[in-house]
Order: structure tokens, then C-alpha cells, then sequence
């Protein structure tokens, strides 16, 4: 911690400041935070803060930008905006939080944002805290980790990695925030390769509800280290993770991974699914891919299957003619390298409109179900105007291999699930909410039919308001984060998950 963060917890009152972590961070409040009480804290923020650092409130010019969201999906307008420089800002605002509090006044509702893209990144009259002027990037080629800080989003690591000749383990959207992202699990079409993005910090610095900065690794913290590996939004804001990185040569010679597209009509549905369900279930090379329903502009609603290979061209044409025998209307194969991993998917990540991404874990490819889940689709692009963009996949991966990062000790419970249920639903019109969120819950319903619902898997990235026995499996795992959210963060200042 920088002394200047020192010295702001010292005006604190004597009470307050022989808190532990294990103490009561905030007191019973009575009374609520008042517009006084938040020009206070405005002017305390601006005092504290560091040269650069910004306290936004509305009529700002930087106000309207930082409430972008890439959905409208309830999306909310805070009262106030800091946009921290560094990590110190970052625990001087957390501090002026506790201190609101310590001060006997209601609480102070905040959130952290950095890619904008989750639905818990927006608040009501509360505080953000906007990590989009606090990033930096330090790569280690030589020892094979990076240091990420702050608010890097998911293309800036990719160039920075490439330029040295190293990968790890990333999200399919450019302007994704790395730390939230890698922090909840981090599934990716790496994972096959090198492991879920949480099986690869190495370390963390994270900012605690009493604004101290801890670090976790498996020296100091090991235990805050291993709820941090896919469960670490529950516990503070991280300011700085340590990853694992590769060298690209894993990904096939000269670095490049091998990608395709076979499109296919809808009314085939069920013959493509069966014959890429036999194709996957033979696949002993490390392979993934998407299989989704959708509608393109200029082909209509259509069936496309996306293979990524890890190998050559001619591998990837072998393993996957059974696909190209079934006869695609067209087909394509053709070299990616690892700066340009997402650039294919920039148009899902604009903002604005109506979106909503639910990842719902599979047994396997269906190929009844999925027949159920096209027709579904194309009830729902029909019935509800604007939603023509919703795009419903299948997301499959091989085995990830049992050493490396697989060896590492996480919080998260959905290590074993390879195939994946992705629902994006798209629409101009807030009044059709209720209707297209259906049609999600729908999707879901569909292709869980055949699984009882002990075994459910959600991803809680995409689906944290989903049952805690859903997106953590093992009931050893959730008492132990239980356990240690009574210790790092007993008062619920970030969430009340597992409290």
C-alpha cells in the first residue's frame, strides 16, 4: 500500500482503525446517505485522489461515456463516477465506502466496471468505480506470466502478447474486461489447450472492503488464492492478476490454429447435430467449435458449424469431412493467429440495445433437442420484432489435458463440463422483456430435458442469479468459500454471495 492511502486510513476514528478482516467492517446504519452526504463524499474523493484520477456526477462530459453498458438491459444511472489511475485510487475510493459507513450513515451501493459487458456493472443512484483509466500490461515472456492491472480489456492482452510471442487463455469479445472475466472461470476456446483462464493466475492483488490491498498467492493468502481462481468478484475488487502464458507454437506450427465454417439449411437440424455430435465424440486431438442457429443478412436463418483446430489445414479438412460429405451449402477453412482471435465476433460486442448472454453447462450434443432449440429460435425471431440478431450455439470442447493447468486447485466447480448451451438474445424493444427473457428460460428448459436438475450447470459469469448448487458443483467448495466470506467479507460491502 502507497503512503498516501496510509495516511488517509490514519484520519479515520480510533475505533475504526483496529478493524481486522475478521471484525464487522459496517456498523448498523440509521439514517440514509443523503445528497449532502454525497457531495461530502464527492469533495473527499477529489481531495484524496490522485493527479488524473476523475469524480464524475451527470451534465459531466465524461459521465455519459462511462454509463455505456453493451446492454440496455437494466441499465441504471449512478450518482457518482470515479475513474481511479491506479491502485491506490482504487483502495482510497473502497475506503471512502467504509468510511461513509464507519461514520454510522446507510450504506453506499457501488459497483466495479471495466468491459461494461456484465449485467452486475450498473448501479441506481449509487457509486461506480470505473477502471478504464487504470490498466497497464507487464509480460514476463521469458518466465511465461503476465501481470494484467486494472481495467485491460480482452484485445489490448491479445496485441501485447502477440507482439512478444506468447497466448493464454481468452474470451471471444473484444472489449470483455481480462480481470472480471478470468476471475469467474474464464471458458474459452483454449480450454481444450491450456485450461480454464481461473487455472492460470498465478497470483492476485485484490482490493478488500477496508480498502487494504492484499496479495494472494500460494505463499501469502493461499486461501483467498484459491477463491479467487473463479469466484474472486465475491470477495473485493482485483486490481492485478498474475497468468500463465504459452508459447503459440501450441497451437499448431507457426503459431496459427486452423478455423472453419460449414453452413448448413435450418430443416437439416438434426442430421447436421447427429454427425457433429460423431465427429466431436471421435475427436482425440484438442479441438472446439460452435455449432449455432442464426440469422445472417444475407443468407437467412441458417445453420453454421465453426470448428477451431489445434493442428494443420489438412488435419482439420480429415477430422472434419464428415461434415463437408454431409454437403454445407459452403464451406471455408482458413489460418487465425492469436491477435486477431476475436476480431471475427466485434460486431457482438457494440454497445447499446437489448442483449443477454446465459451459458447454460450440457451432457452432450442432442441432436433432438437441438432440432427443438432451431425451431425455438425461429419462433422467437418470428413472433418478436427487432430480436433477429438472438443467437442460439452450442459450444463444445475436447478434453483439456489432466496436467498443467488443469493440475491447479480452484474455486470453480465446472472443471469436467466440455459443452455448453450459449443463449444471446437481441432486441430493440424494452417492452418485448419479459417475453424474449421466456424464450431464454425456454432454451434452457429445452436442452436440459434430458439431465435431472441436481446435475443443472450455470455459468456464474452469465448467471449469477442462478441456484449457488448450479454454478458451484461441489458442496465442499461452497462451504469453503461460505467460510471464507465470513472471513475476508463477513458485511456483504461487494455482495451478499455466500454470506
Amino acid at each position: 500500500m502507497g503512503t498516501f492511502v496510509s495516511d488517509v486510513r490514519n484520519q479515520l476514528s480510533k475505533d475504526s482503525e483496529h478493524l481486522t478482516h475478521e471484525d464487522p467492517i459496517f456498523p448498523a446504519s440509521n439514517r440514509m446517505w443523503t445528497d449532502n452526504d454525497r457531495k461530502t463524499f464527492m469533495a473527499d474523493m477529489r481531495r484524496r485522489l490522485s493527479k488524473g484520477s476523475k469524480v464524475l456526477i451527470q451534465g459531466d462530459p465524461e459521465f455519459a461515456k462511462s454509463n455505456e453498458r453493451w446492454t440496455e438491459i437494466d441499465r441504471k444511472t449512478p450518482a457518482v463516477v470515479v475513474q481511479p489511475v491506479s491502485e491506490d485510487d482504487v483502495a482510497v475510493t473502497v475506503l471512502g465506502v467504509w468510511q461513509v459507513k464507519a461514520a454510522n450513515v446507510a450504506g453506499v451501493p457501488f459497483v466495479p466496471v471495466t468491459g461494461g459487458h456484465s449485467l452486475w456493472s450498473t448501479i441506481e443512484d449509487g457509486l461506480v468505480i470505473d477502471l478504464s483509466l487504470y490498466k497497464s500490461i507487464s509480460l514476463e515472456a521469458d518466465q511465461h506470466r503476465v501481470s494484467v492491472r486494472g481495467g485491460v480489456l480482452m484485445k489490448e492482452l491479445q496485441l501485447e502478447l502477440s507482439k512478444q510471442g506468447q497466448f493464454t487463455t481468452v474470451a471471444n469479445g473484444s472489449t470483455v474486461g481480462v480481470i472480471p472475466y478470468v476471475i469467474g472461470g474464464g471458458i474459452s476456446s483454449y480450454t481444450p489447450l491450456i485450461g480454464y483462464a481461473c487455472e492460470n493466475i498465478l497470483a492476485a492483488r485484490i482490493v478488500v472492503a477496508n480498502g487494504n490491498v492484499l496479495v494472494a498467492s500460494e505463499t501469502e493468502n493461499s486461501d483467498l488464492l484459491w477463491a479467487i481462481r473463479g469466484a474472486g468478484q465475491f470477495f473485493g475488487i482485483v486490481t492485478e492478476l498474475l497468468l500463465r502464458t504459452y508459447s503459440p507454437a501450441l497451437m499448431g506450427p507457426g503459431g496459427v490454429r486452423q478455423l472453419g465454417t460449414l453452413f448448413y439449411p435450418t430443416e437439416r437440424a438434426s442430421e447436421v447435430c447427429s454427425g457433429l455430435n460423431s465427429v466431436v465424440s471421435a475427436l482425440d486431438h484438442a479441438s472446439s467449435g460452435h455449432f449455432m442457429v442464426m440469422n445472417d443478412p444475407s443468407k437467412g436463418r441458417i445453420l453454421m458449424v465453426a470448428p477451431q483446430y489445434f493442428g494443420t489445414e489438412p488435419e482439420l479438412q480429415k477430422t472434419f469431412r464428415p461434415m463437408t460429405d454431409l454437403g454445407p451449402l459452403e464451406h471455408d477453412y482458413f489460418p487465425s493467429t492469436f491477435d486477431k482471435h476475436s476480431d471475427h465476433l466485434s460486431w457482438m460486442c457494440s454497445t447499446g440495445d437489448f442483449k443477454r448472454f446465459s451459458q447454460t453447462g450440457l451432457k452432450s450434443i442432442n441432436p433432438d433437442n437441438f432440432r427443438k432449440l432451431v425451431d425455438l429460435h425461429q419462433e422467437l425471431v418470428e413472433t418478436v420484432p427487432g430480436a433477429e440478431r438472438s443467437v442460439f450455439t452450442i459450444e463444445w470442447h475436447t478434453k483439456t489435458p489432466s496436467s498443467g493447468a488443469r493440475e491447479t486447485q480452484t474455486a470453480f466447480g465446472l472443471k469436467d463440463v466440455d459443452t455448453w448451451l450459449n443463449i444471446l438474445t437481441w432486441y430493440t424493444n424494452p417492452d418485448v422483456h419479459d417475453e424474449v427473457l421466456r424464450f431464454d428460460q425456454r432454451a434452457q428448459e429445452m436442452m436440459r430435458s434430458d439431465t435431472e436438475e441436481k446435475a443443472f450447470v450455470s455459468y456464474t459469469n452469465t448467471s449469477r442469479s442462478d441456484p449457488v448448487s448450479h454454478r458451484y458443483k461441489d458442496p465442499a467448495a461452497v462451504e469453503k468459500l461460505r467460510d471464507l466470506k465470513r472471513r475476508w467479507e463477513p458485511e456483504g460491502c461487494f455482495t451478499m454471495e455466500f454470506l
